[in-house]
């Protein structure tokens, strides 16, 4: 390494060169020098500490003068004899201003933006979204605005019991509806609503305030409802809700009369296939195989993440065709309707009915809707209504659950059934792992299952049903 006298005659003097980097040490104070580079000139102290050789860059030549960098690299290499790294000192200095930005930016960031920034985080399923989204909106309306490290334990606290007693829900949140089924909504469900609320609450706290190696010094107000002197958090048993074979006959009377034709279809499909709602809405013309009378639910729509295909029984094959039969007469009446004198008004109404058959008749899903996902979302509108004529209080998972009872009352295999519903296997059931569900091998059962339903439908405690495919 050449030798020199550093001064700022000398260093004006070195030769720039065309390509990589040249040091020179200084001649006086050991471990001081220059590196001279291209692009640039600058001053560097370098000694072992530790028993490492450690080099760490002072300044740049236009920016610091030769006295000063000779008195800086004096105390660094003070400091490097008595063992201090300065290159760490600098990394640490660095992310304490970082943790210092990042506090700062939390201090006044609402609950908005910190539920915003959870669900951008990438790891959520879209329905899981959706529902976080909800909870906040419906119960937490009057926080979202606030800063998040203004809401305290007593505000939490509080809030947990007011949905919990109904006191702040959906009736309050949203606009009213001539069937609004939420006030016959039992006591345990409200509280089931505060529960979830309050995790999804602790879950965008914990991320807003945790730093980026997990840690943090923020206190979840959240945490009281753990509290062991408190213990607010509500037991909630398993739900246990279903359709019951003697509320069969009516409920599904009451289906047959809905008015929106995709609606009573999507209810049907979810008695007789026992799938879940988010699969359901998901379900393409593409996943529907009449030749071989399967239905596919793809990995990336199903909660378990594997591809799950069942056979169709007779009603829901009938349901299904019947269903692509009725698009197309949708749109064949819509054009229909297109001929004669017509006012400006009625021809507009009329276009728009048959822009909104080929949209129907052209979308990829099963179950079309009119909103930007394309597909049926919101089955409240049909629950609510077979609720209100019937008082038969039910959620779509709850004729999942009726599906699965039916099943078993059959005594079926706990494998079929398993397969036709898509639970995982556990992992301890070695056995399980040996068996494999065909297609074929679920044929016999999901009829059977399709056939003791629409028995209890038609005959039922000396009631008799008229039964008949979707039209």
């Amino acid at each position: 390494m050449p030798v020199i006298h550093i001064t700022k005659t000398s260093v004006e003097e070195l030769t720039i060169p065309a390509s990589g980097r040249v040091d020179y040490s200084d001649d006086k104070l050991k471990g001081f020098g220059v590196r001279v580079s291209p692009t640039s000139i600058s001053f560097y102290a370098c000694r072992r500490v530790n028993g490492r050789l450690v080099r760490t860059k002072i300044d740049t030549f236009d920016k610091i003068t030769v006295e000063k960098a000779r008195k800086r690299a004096k105390e660094i290499l003070l400091d490097m004899e008595k063992g201090i790294d300065p290159n760490q000192v600098k990394k640490e200095r660095i992310e304490q201003a970082e943790t210092a930005r990042q506090e700062e930016e939390k201090v006044g960031k609402t609950l908005q933006a910190c539920l915003d920034e959870y669900l951008q985080k990438g790891r959520l399923k879209p329905r899981t979204i959706e529902t976080y989204q909800d909870l906040c909106r419906l119960y937490l309306a009057d926080w979202l605005q606030r800063p998040a490290e203004e809401i305290t334990r007593d505000m939490v606290r509080i809030r947990h019991l007011e949905i919990a007693s109904g006191e702040r829900g959906r009736r309050k949140l949203t606009k009213k509806t001539p069937t609004a089924s939420k006030e016959a909504a039992p006591p345990v469900r409200r509280e089931a609503a505060a529960n979830n609320c309050m995790r999804t609450l602790r879950a965008v706290l914990n991320h807003a305030f945790e730093d980026d190696e997990g840690g943090t010094l923020y206190r979840n107000p959240v945490n009281i409802l753990s509290s062991k002197k408190r213990k607010a958090w509500f037991d909630i048993p398993p739900r246990e809700n279903l359709v019951k074979n003697s509320d069969l006959p009516a409920w599904y009377k009451s289906i047959m009369s809905l008015k929106n034709t995709d609606m009573r279809d999507y209810l049907l499909f979810l008695l007789f296939t026992g799938s879940r709602r988010s699969e359901t809405e998901l379900l393409t013309w593409a996943m529907v195989d009449f030749p071989e009378d399967t239905v596919t639910f793809v990995n990336s729509d199903t909660k378990n993440g594997q591809t799950h295909t069942i056979p169709m029984s007779d009603f829901l094959r009938d349901l299904l065709w019947r269903r692509k039969e009725r698009l197309q007469t949708e749109l064949s009446e819509a054009r229909a309707a297109l001929t004669g004198k017509m006012t400006m008004k009625q021809q507009q109404r009329a276009h728009g009915r048959v822009a909104l058959a080929e949209s129907r008749l052209n979308s990829q899903y099963v179950f079309p809707g009119e909103g930007k996902t394309g597909h049926l979302t919101e089955p409240r509108r049909g629950v609510d209504a077979v609720t209100a004529a019937t008082g038969i209080y039910f959620t779509c998972h709850d004729l999942r659950r009726t599906f699965e009872t039916t099943a078993e009352s059959l005594e079926l295999s706990a494998y079929a059934l398993k397969a036709l519903v898509n639970h995982k296997r556990s992992a301890n059931d070695v056995t399980g792992g040996y068996i494999i569900m065909s297609v074929d091998r679920l044929r016999e059962p999901v009829q059977r299952i399709a056939d003791a339903i629409q028995d209890r439908i038609k005959r039922q405690y000396g009631q008799v049903v008229q039964m008949q495919a979707a039209q």
